[in-house]
């Protein structure tokens, strides 16, 4: 009988062990990726991962698309390091289907204006005068020889919508896309190329964007038309520091993290053209200077850095949780109250609940 007790033991000790060495083997063999995953720059080859393998709620995540397909959407992409978790199309889209992104296009221009000035075309504290000659504006010589290419990407030029004085140059925060749209004139006279030429051979090319162009938006500024794939190899760029596979394409890291942090004393949620969560206050465009307490996106991570465009299109990239995220398509079901809905707020209280 003590034989027989001992004989099982040994059988239980060893089918034990037997399960935790596969256990160990399994876990070995296929391990959570640790690098970031850069996608071809040619071609539609991109990697993905399962949301269950992430130990994501899938009940939730599904929960998440719902909404973002009930809201008019026509393209939703969720990137972890790189890879793609989720990638949804609607309203007769694809992935190389393209459509302007509207005022997201700014935070793109602010990554070309680093590398501009990377490259020696151009000083952010130079004025605008110097690139765009005299009456640029409708402000007089004197008001208008003091704004400076910082002031236009901070929205401090102190110009009003139809570029008229509205204030001393860096003395508030206005938003304002009509002096932004100056700040293409800027980089194609410093490049001494047009939009399309400077943009290939800066970004484009660089990290693949292959259905990106650019187009006009009413009243007939520049806009970028961009594909959702294209959007999300943007906010990669970001997430990355501005590194592509291996390669940098932005050196400058001081003026990287002034674009992506606060820029100037008055709206702590804005840097260079980019939108900041996580701040103790912000202003919103059209609010007349009117300061509100708390973060912009209260049920984001508080270091999600955003690039939002006219009728909720949607870069956001989150460094603390691996994550771009983009949202293409129509403006959402929810009112907007100075160019902020609630569509942001919601989507992240979703995603939150999802992912782990």
């Amino acid at each position: 009988m003590k034989l027989k007790i001992t004989l099982l033991s040994i059988l239980i000790v060893f089918v034990s062990f037997s399960c935790r060495n596969d256990n160990t083997i399994q876990e070995q063999v296929n391990p959570l990726p640790t690098n970031i995953y850069y996608p071809p720059l040619v071609g539609k080859t991109w990697e993905t991962i399962a949301p269950e393998k992430l130990g994501w709620d899938i009940s939730k995540l599904n929960d998440a698309i719902d909404f973002v397909a009930n809201n008019n959407s026509s393209a939703f992409i969720i990137l972890w390091k790189g890879r793609i978790v989720v990638e949804k199309y609607w309203l007769n889209t694809n992935d190389e289907t393209s459509n302007k992104i509207f005022s997201a296009t700014k935070s793109m221009s602010a990554f070309l204006v680093g590398l501009a000035q990377e490259q020696g075309k151009l000083n952010i504290n130079d004025k605008v005068s110097q690139y765009l000659g005299n009456g640029w504006s409708n402000e007089n010589q004197a008001q208008e020889s003091q704004i400076t290419i910082k002031q236009l990407i901070t929205m401090t030029s102190g110009l009003g919508d139809n570029l008229g004085y509205d204030a001393p140059a860096g003395s508030k925060w206005y938003y304002n896309t009509v002096a932004y749209h100056k700040i293409y004139d800027v980089l194609s006279a410093a490049y001494n190329q047009t939009n399309t030429q400077y943009t290939q051979q800066q970004l484009w090319s660089k990290i693949g964007m292959q259905n990106s162009f650019w187009d006009t938006e009413p009243g007939n500024g520049p806009t970028m038309s961009c594909s959702g794939r294209d959007m999300a190899r943007f906010g990669l760029l970001i997430q990355s520091n501005g590194k592509w596979d291996g390669t940098t394409i932005m050196n400058d890291s001081n003026y990287f993290q002034n674009m992506t942090n606060t820029s100037q004393n008055f709206n702590q949620s804005y840097g260079y053209y980019w939108w900041l969560n996580g701040k103790n206050s912000y202003m919103l465009p059209g609010s007349s200077g009117t300061i509100f307490n708390g973060s912009l996106f209260p049920n984001a991570p508080n270091d999600l850095i955003a690039a939002l465009g006219h009728g909720d299109k949607k870069i956001y990239v989150c460094k603390s949780k691996d994550l771009v995220v983009i949202r293409h398509g129509m403006p959402s079901n929810y009112p907007v109250t100075y160019a902020l809905s609630d569509f942001d707020n919601i989507l992240w209280t979703k995603l939150s609940a999802a992912i782990h």
